[in-house]
């Protein structure tokens, strides 16, 4: 399958442009890449062209290509996700507990510094949730509303969307269950509802959008690893994939099942029925689906391996058998 598949990732090492880019996120857009280097202190936006990228097959390693980039310092801890939208580019700083909103030219090029917004608060659990942590962000289906997540508050922030560009103040924000520590979040196609993963409960969440009421509530799996990764929607709306991180804790006899990524069908009410566990290589950080509903391709860091699942597009489970490619910790995957 690697054959028709075009990879594009990003890994914790790199040797080119910079030493170290830690844990970090990719978006594609205006005929840019932006990926971010994400360090303790001033983390950055970077920015590449497109162009060099063509005509490139198989695995690319966007970091370490000898390929010029801009770099635009964030200003915040351990930015950990990218979102783009018409005119700005929504950055989640992790550990400041911020989000960068970076002002974008016609051409996609960065103008000028972030406006940053600043969050306060903190939730139940002893160690991570003693300040606020922004995760990541999503933009509704009709491009009107952005949420933003917040794992160490238990929140997730609503904004409105004008001309390409996050309105503030906030609208409102959603309270979730204490000590889930929320931290991806999708929309459903229709937009009507709102799926979130939960790092430290192990769950994900369906909200409606009409009220924001809380619809269920979905284990990951029978235990808690506070493991709870990345989410994803089918491109056709039927099925939710959530990824589980398991390595640690099961290396500690704390828990007995395996890293994977569950899957659920989407029924018509919003709710959600688990229909399958695939089990992956070692820390599943990160994951995307194909178009075509062919192909589930895992980021496994602790495995270096990237890992593709081929799909029965119609039941939405892995049919026949996976192909591993060696990237040394890979921490975000693409398909180009």
């Amino acid at each position: 399958m690697i054959s028709t598949l075009k990879l594009l990732a990003l890994t914790i090492l790199v040797g080119s442009n910079t030493a170290y880019w830690g844990h970090t996120y990719l978006a594609e857009g205006n005929s840019k890449v932006y990926a971010l280097r994400s360090l303790s202190e001033n983390s950055s936006l970077c920015t590449f062209d497109s162009e060099v990228l063509k005509g490139k097959i198989g695995i690319i390693e966007l970091p370490s290509l000898q390929v010029p980039m801009k770099e635009s310092v964030t200003e915040g801890k351990n930015s950990c996700h990218v979102l783009l939208l018409p005119r700005e580019a929504v950055v989640s700083d992790y550990t400041s507990g911020t989000l960068s909103l970076f002002p974008l030219g016609e051409d996609g090029e960065v103008e000028g510094a972030p406006r940053v917004l600043k969050f306060e608060g903190s939730s139940v659990h002893p160690r991570r949730q003693k300040s606020p942590h922004i995760h990541s962000s999503a933009l509704s289906p009709d491009g009107k509303m952005l949420v933003v997540v917040d794992l160490g508050c238990d929140k997730i922030y609503r904004f409105a969307v004008e001309n390409g560009r996050v309105v503030t103040p906030q609208l409102s924000f959603i309270a979730l269950p204490a000590g889930c520590g929320p931290r991806f979040s999708t929309f459903s196609k229709d937009g009507n509802y709102l799926y979130v993963v939960t790092e430290l409960s192990d769950e994900v969440l369906v909200y409606s959008t009409s009220d924001f009421a809380l619809l269920g509530r979905y284990t990951i799996s029978g235990e808690n690893p506070e493991g709870g990764a990345h989410i994803a929607l089918s491109a056709d709306g039927r099925y939710l994939y959530a990824s589980l991180r398991v390595s640690s804790a099961a290396n500690e006899g704390l828990c007995k099942i395996s890293d994977g990524v569950a899957i659920y069908r989407c029924l018509s009410n919003g709710k959600l029925k688990k229909v399958y566990y695939q089990p992956t290589g070692g820390h599943p950080r990160h994951f995307t689906l194909s178009d075509d509903g062919k192909a589930l391709v895992v980021a496994c860091r602790d495995s270096n391996t990237i890992e593709i699942y081929p799909l029965d597009a119609k039941k939405g489970v892995p049919t026949g058998e996976v192909e591993k490619v060696i990237v040394s910790e890979p921490t975000y995957v693409g398909l180009r």
